[in-house]
């Protein structure tokens, strides 16, 4: 009884599925008749601001901190 309504259930999802792929996937690789513009050429600030949040202040602490413990074991 189980298995003959699941089957029952998944037929008729299956048709109605059928008809929303055929919808979603219409006219999905047609050209535009008019070509796209894309700007070559154009650019942004040489140097953008780019922030120093906590994690990579962190970083840069804990690189500068093992680089100067190396730095003291070869002095002494």
């Amino acid at each position: 009884m189980f298995s003959a309504l699941l089957t029952l259930a998944l037929s008729a999802t299956s048709q109605s599925m059928e008809g929303t792929f055929d919808e979603t996937f219409q006219g999905m690789f047609e050209m535009p008749e008019q070509p796209i513009y894309i700007p070559e050429g154009v650019q942004g600030p040489l140097n953008p601001a780019v922030p120093l949040d906590g994690g990579l202040t962190a970083l840069l602490l804990a690189g500068g901190a093992a680089g100067y413990r190396q730095y003291k074991k070869k002095k002494a």
